[in-house]
């Protein structure tokens, strides 16, 4: 029997997952298995999938082509976030109920406040990603837009990206700010902005030392690029520019289609071009539908040393 959106066993799951994300109580097993229960019961699609492997496999991100699953048809979503299709040529999409985009935005939250922002208090938030109003299907710019507004100095923080690409003339004049009122700064961005920003400004011969605490979260990689570099030559870019620590960069992995947010847990290159390992998502693990089954988020933060 399927569940209805407004269920009270629903409002209990949706209380209860946001307490393990906010706080970590809860008794992990016991949430998995209702949210077993659930998608059973409320996604054939999923239900389908389980029965030709097993109950609780991890659901690929090719079930986010096309005819994405989604847990409540009762409750029509509120926001539908898309890829940018730069894997293939068919653009994946994650649609989610009022109480799912509740669940993610306290996911965007706590794992900024552990991972990104520390013990900075209203650092200068820059942010070379596009405001939110002006691409809506991109949860990148959703996200980002809000740790800024939780997080960031609320007269310098930023968004540094309009219709016409990087706006060279309000970056330079918020860091200048920020060296002026001796603020940290944290960039945000996809990676090959920054090669991109760093590329131009290296050209113009333009520098800075920001204030102590400075970092840069980089995010997307170069897939789809005709350039890239390494990661440990995307912070000596950094470094040369900005003055920002290779300690005080870091790299998330994200998925629109699974709304995983993995940062950086250590500073040992291991991919190819030098990547960091990840933070585990402890809540994920046993299922691993690598973060949600659209509709009910299963990610908890993922703590960075600071």
């Amino acid at each position: 029997m399927a569940f209805k959106h407004d269920d009270a066993v629903v409002e209990r799951l949706f209380q209860d997952i946001g307490a393990l994300i906010a706080d970590g109580t809860g008794n992990t097993a016991e949430i998995h298995a209702r949210l077993e229960e659930l998608t059973c019961a409320n996604s054939p699609q999923v239900a389908a999938y389980w029965q030709r492997t097993r109950q609780g496999f991890g659901v690929p991100d090719s079930a986010f082509k096309g005819t994405s699953p989604y847990l409540f048809p009762d409750q029509e979503p509120v926001r539908t976030f898309r890829t940018s299709g730069t894997t293939g040529t068919e653009r994946g999409s994650a649609h989610y109920t009022a109480r799912g985009l509740v669940l993610m935005d306290l996911s965007i939250r706590e794992n900024a406040r552990r991972n990104i922002v520390g013990k900075l208090e209203r650092p200068v938030i820059l942010r070379f990603v596009p405001q939110e109003n002006a691409a809506p299907e991109m949860v990148m710019a959703y996200g980002m837009e809000r740790i800024a507004r939780d997080f960031g100095h609320p007269q310098l923080s930023a968004c540094v990206v309009g219709p016409s690409g990087v706006d060279f003339a309000l970056l330079e004049a918020r860091l200048n700010a920020a060296i002026a009122e001796n603020l940290p700064v944290v960039m945000i961005g996809g990676s090959f902005a920054y090669v991109n920003v760093c590329d131009a400004l290296e050209a113009k011969g333009r520098r800075w030392q920001l204030a102590a605490g400075s970092r840069a979260v980089d995010a997307g990689g170069f897939k789809g690029r005709s350039r890239a570099i390494g990661v440990d030559a995307l912070r000596d870019g950094l470094k040369r520019v900005f003055g920002i620590e290779p300690s005080e960069c870091i790299n998330l992995f994200g998925m629109t289609e699974l709304a995983s947010q993995l940062y950086d847990a250590a500073d040992v290159a291991l991919g190819p071009l030098g990547e960091r390992p990840k933070g585990r998502l402890g809540f994920v693990e046993p299922l691993r539908p690598s973060g949600f089954v659209t509709g009910v988020i299963f990610a908890t933060p993922s703590p960075r040393p600071m």
